[in-house]
């Protein structure tokens, strides 16, 4: 955002001024209620014309990708939340809904691992200490519905019941509270052992499962200690799939996307997928989808002879 409104971008940004007044972009401070959804296409038609930067001095501006725009459309969303909750700006404000703007998901499939990689994992011998808990951290956010990192150290006892648990995910907290989607969760005997393994021996109800936050840190050093956490756990997990010869990233986002889409390969309707990842539009569902592999593209196709 900060190159879209400098340099030439007088075009773009006039239209916020002052009435009556033609500003330099350089002097124009751009409130939240400036980021309006025609603000915000003027941003992603930029981005997609010069949003990348060039490689020097003498060099040209080239078109960004809808990934990029959709990652820092991403990001100006989560800073608009933010300003929401703290009483900054005004939520009907809120210029990322359906009917104003929506961050574009981009055309490249996420990576998701095959079943037998998975596999693979699950069965992986692992050290004792970091490289058995990011293991087990990443099935753990596999088997419960590709559950983001986020949401696994926010889990607490009262949220268990016998077999399974709800949540409500962190992500849409913010942006959705008149309407929190409830995720079901079935706990299998291998996250059953992974709670058992890594979890805090004070079990009181308000209690987090695992021991990675507690009740009087502020929200910044919670982000902080969950950045951490995915920090230490990709970098063993690239590491284990090393070992096994997977040769792509293997991240705790791919848990979430190898989830969604094997149960896609396995048949599972589109819609139930959609409610176990906790969307509320199977239009968000799709974009976690990887792409069938071959073999199963011809098995479908078999199907018009």
């Amino acid at each position: 955002m900060e190159s879209f409104t400098s340099k030439q971008r007088h075009e773009y940004l006039n239209f916020i001024a002052p009435k009556g007044r033609t500003v330099n972009a350089e002097d124009l401070v751009i409130k939240f209620e400036h980021l309006t959804s025609e603000l915000l296409m003027m941003y992603e038609k930029w981005m997609l014309k010069n949003g990348k930067a060039p490689k020097s001095k003498k060099g040209k501006s080239s078109p960004a990708s809808l990934t990029t725009v959709g990652i820092y459309g991403r990001h100006i969303r989560s800073v608009y939340n933010d300003a929401i909750e703290n009483g900054i700006v005004k939520r009907e404000l809120y210029p990322f809904t359906k009917n104003r703007y929506t961050i574009p998901a981009g055309t490249n499939t996420k990576k998701a691992l095959s079943k037998e990689e998975v596999l693979k994992i699950m069965d992986y011998e692992c050290a004792p200490g970091m490289e058995q808990r990011s293991r087990d951290l990443w099935v753990f956010s596999y088997l419960c519905n590709g559950m983001n990192m986020n949401d696994i150290c926010r889990l607490k006892w009262e949220d268990i019941q016998s077999d399974k648990f709800t949540f409500v995910r962190q992500k849409t907290t913010r942006s959705r509270k008149g309407n929190q989607v409830k995720t079901k969760v079935t706990l299998f005997p291998e996250t059953l052992a992974i709670i058992k393994r890594w979890a805090g021996t004070d079990r009181q109800p308000k209690n987090y499962v695992l021991p990675f936050l507690e009740h009087d840190m502020t929200p910044q050093r919670e982000k902080i200690i969950i950045a951490q956490v995915i920090k230490i756990t990709n970098q063993y997990m690239n590491g284990i799939a090393k070992q096994l010869e997977i040769n792509c990233s293997v991240n705790t986002y791919s848990a979430r996307h190898s989830f969604a889409t094997i149960l896609l390969h396995s048949d599972a309707p589109l819609a139930l997928i959609s409610q176990l990842l906790g969307h509320t539009s199977i239009s968000t569902t799709e974009n976690y989808l990887g792409s069938f592999d071959d073999e199963k593209t011809k098995k479908y196709l078999s199907a018009l002879f």
